[in-house]
């Protein structure tokens, strides 16, 4: 055989070689070239004439920092000095290391200087007094090697601009030689390919087929097992149901999920499909069935939840089914099943906190509220009766504050206990919040009289349970409820109406001396919308100045008028001239007494204050304050700024209290009382004698006057007792050293008995009614 026919025979692996050769010497080719390259990368980088520029930064600011040192050096500019010392001397050292491999002429010699130039600053900067001078020269020092950096950063600049040019000759050559081997690699490959192609054609279209067939076998096994895997690993079941017209039923096909879901093999799910429905909730059963029927019927999707009880626990399952028609008449649906029990719970867990109160467990005032709509409803269809029983706990407050609010809701669980046992199981107990709960009982008959006849035995039922002993916290606590009763079904009643006749009722309870029942009255109901229409237009009156100061003098014993009170009236546009009789109650339960008793404070001093120059003489106005503007935190500052900008005396204004004062906080009351005191402030016990007059506390308090009540004054002639309570108060106040005025005083027989046994001051229609400030600057004395 010929030299020439066997090279024919083995071109293949000839070109091949061939093929190869050219590749290997293209690659060692490259390699060289790119070693080349890297090879005249003295600076690495640019990035490093930048840190050159950093460098030069930072020794022109200590230069800077060193001549301004040089002129003035305190505590500051030291710091400063330090600071940029220390930075330099980072900078130095990380520019160092950059260079530390390369062999660029003057940087080793740049370093040494700039280290040890470094080092002695840091050595003078050490002296608490630096050299002025040495600072000087340091900075001429640094200026020198300022410009030597600046030298050699401009031949690293050179260098690096020499470095690119070289680079990107040599990177045109090699993109030149790599785009050649390229093409010539090209067209060898082309080549090669035709032949290759040509002579085995055939071998690859067999190859090919027996390839395709092969792969289609194993993506086909491959599918198959990753569908199973995926299956049988997620959470709940895959399933294919099938149900003939017959009846007959069976699961072709179901994962792995089926067991831990129903407790069933796939395999017994598809001998018989009723092996499923057999574990489904036997009430929830035929729903599911006549869900496949209707789908079955319209050909459409379902999905349903379902109980399944397994192991004697009860889970929730849904199902989605989708059904196609088969040829052979049968039903096939394909869906999954999935546990949803975790979501019900939620749901459940929401529902209750949304409708029910989460410390006694009781329905809270949505859900009363739902279900008295409801029971109204009802009532108007039926004309059955129904009551609503408000019940608020007597003094659970004092229990909070005395043992804790862990104390308090323990009490409130076991009066809930208590209202579940008192009523049937059709009623409804609901907790509005605080302690405060509502029972709504329906059914009570289609009468009002024996509606309430029912409704009366219920809560007296609940008045005694509610009244026995409670342990709570291992002691006794007797507590006492008040009960209010309105009934519902006679007419058509909205559900606020109806429990605010509830709550009024309930209120009226508590006034009636707690721990008692009592039934809605239509009239106090009226009496509080007069009020809530009263407080309204009192809130308008507040803003639009409607209230005005009427003003009765006071005089001495001998005549003179020695000062004045202060009372409001309301100028009502519609009901005119308004005393406050009618409305001080209203504004002290509304809380509208401190704006109005800020007015009535700033107004007399105000006025007070105008009228001085008039009346010739220093009078006083004595101004009422309720208790619940004297124990407002802020009531002494707020005294004292209104005597600060009405510019009167302090020994002018005379604050009269109530007894009610001696309810609460006695201590308190002396403290507030004294600090007023001390600027010059008086102070009068109003209606001495009505209230709460305890000796003890009487005589605690820094006092300047008592004002015997006009109750007492209007008698004085005729009651035995009167007098006696009169002359009693004056000689009271004669032994504490307290001046004493009567108040009511009418006639001159009641002036002469008041001043024959020692009173000091009067006041009263025989000396003045009350009248604008402008009627009074006219009075003079009284003979």
């Amino acid at each position: 055989m010929s030299m020439a026919t066997r090279l024919w025979r083995r071109r293949f692996k000839l070109l091949t070689g061939l093929v190869l050769v050219l590749v290997a010497a293209s690659v060692v080719h490259l390699w060289t070239k790119v070693s080349r390259i890297e090879n005249a990368l003295p600076l690495d980088a640019l990035h490093k004439e930048r840190s050159f520029a950093v460098l030069l930064e930072e020794v022109g600011r200590l230069e800077t920092e060193l001549r301004l040192g040089a002129l003035e050096i305190d505590a500051a500019r030291r710091e400063r000095l330090a600071f940029a010392l220390d930075l330099l001397i980072l900078r130095q050292r990380d520019n160092r290391d950059l260079y530390a491999g390369l062999q660029l002429p003057g940087v080793a010699e740049l370093h040494r200087d700039l280290g040890a130039a470094l080092a002695g600053v840091d050595e003078t900067l050490r002296d608490p007094q630096p050299d002025a001078a040495s600072l000087a020269a340091w900075a001429e020092r640094f200026g020198a090697l300022r410009e030597r950096l600046r030298a050699l950063n401009g031949r690293v600049f050179e260098a690096s601009i020499g470095q690119a040019v070289t680079q990107r000759a040599d990177l045109d050559r090699l993109r030149n030689t790599v785009s050649a081997m390229i093409v010539m690699l090209g067209g060898l490959g082309m080549a090669l390919g035709v032949l290759l192609v040509r002579q085995q054609r055939n071998i690859r279209e067999l190859e090919k087929r027996d390839l395709a067939l092969q792969a289609a076998e194993v993506a086909q096994r491959e599918l198959r097992e990753r569908l199973e895997r995926i299956t049988d690993n997620m959470p709940g079941v895959i399933f294919q149901y099938r149900e003939w017209p017959d009846g007959h039923s069976c699961f072709p096909y179901a994962s792995q999920g089926l067991r831990e879901l129903f407790g069933v093999s796939p395999e017994a799910a598809a001998a018989d499909g009723g092996v499923i429905f057999s574990a489904m909730h036997p009430e929830d059963r035929p729903r599911v069935i006549e869900l496949l029927r209707e789908s079955a019927r319209d050909m459409q999707p379902r999905q349903v939840e379902y109980r399944v009880i397994l192991d004697g626990v009860e889970s929730w399952l849904s199902s989605h089914g989708t059904p196609r028609r088969e040829a052979d008449g049968s039903l096939l649906w394909h869906g999954y099943t999935h546990d949803v029990t975790r979501r019900r719970l939620a749901e459940d867990e929401i529902k209750h906190l949304a409708f029910y109160d989460s410390l006694t467990g009781l329905p809270n005032r949505r859900l009363l509220m739902d279900r008295l709509r409801h029971a109204l409803a009802l009532c108007a269809r039926t004309g059955a009766q129904g009551a609503l029983l408000f019940i608020d706990l007597d003094n659970f407050k004092t229990l909070n504050d005395t043992r804790g609010h862990d104390c308090g809701d323990t009490l409130l669980r076991l009066v809930a206990d208590r209202l579940r046992q008192s009523v049937r199981l059709d009623d409804t107990v609901a907790r509005l919040g605080g302690d405060e709960f509502v029972i709504m009982l329906e059914g009570l008959g289609a009468r009002p009289e024996e509606a309430a006849t029912q409704a009366e035995q219920i809560g007296e039922k609940i008045l005694a349970l509610l009244n026995l002993p409670y342990m709570v916290d291992g002691q006794e606590y007797h507590g006492t409820p008040s009960i209010g009763v309105a009934l519902f079904g006679d007419r058509e009643t909205r559900v606020e109406d109806l429990l605010k006749r509830a709550d009024l009722a309930m209120y009226q309870a508590k006034g009636a001396g707690r721990n008692t029942l009592r039934f809605f009255d239509p009239a106090m109901q009226t009496l509080v919308a007069a009020n809530s229409a009263l407080e309204a237009e009192m809130r308008q009156g507040l803003r639009q100045g409607e209230f005005i100061l009427h003003y009765q003098p006071q005089f001495d014993a001998g005549g003179a008028l020695i000062g004045m009170e202060a009372l409001v009236r309301w100028q009502h546009p519609q009901r005119g001239l308004v005393p406050p009789g009618e409305f001080i109650a209203l504004a002290e339960s509304t809380g509208l007494i401190l704006p109005l008793g800020q007015w009535v404070l700033e107004t007399a001093c105000a006025e007070l204050a105008a009228c001085k120059p008039v009346c010739g003489r220093p009078l006083g106005v004595a101004v009422n304050v309720s208790a619940r503007q004297f124990r407002h935190p802020d009531f002494v500052e707020a005294v004292l700024g209104v005597i600060e900008r009405s510019g009167i005396e302090a020994a002018q204004l005379k604050i009269e209290l109530t007894e009610s004062l001696l309810l609460e906080d006695v201590e308190e009351t002396v403290e507030r009382i004294g600090r007023l005191k001390a600027h010059g402030v008086g102070f009068s016990l109003d209606d001495f004698g009505t209230g709460y007059s305890s000796l003890s506390y009487l005589k605690r308090l820094p006092l300047d006057q008592i004002k015997i009540d006009r109750s007492f004054v209007r008698d004085v002639l005729s009651d035995a007792n009167d007098a006696a309570i009169a002359r009693t108060v004056i000689a009271l106040g004669q032994t504490l050293g307290l001046h004493v005025i009567a108040e009511g005083v009418e006639t001159e027989a009641q002036r002469d008995f008041l001043i024959e046994h020692g009173c000091d001051a009067f006041q009263g229609y025989l000396f003045g009614r009350p009248a604008p400030i402008g009627e009074l600057r006219c009075l003079g004395t009284l003979h």
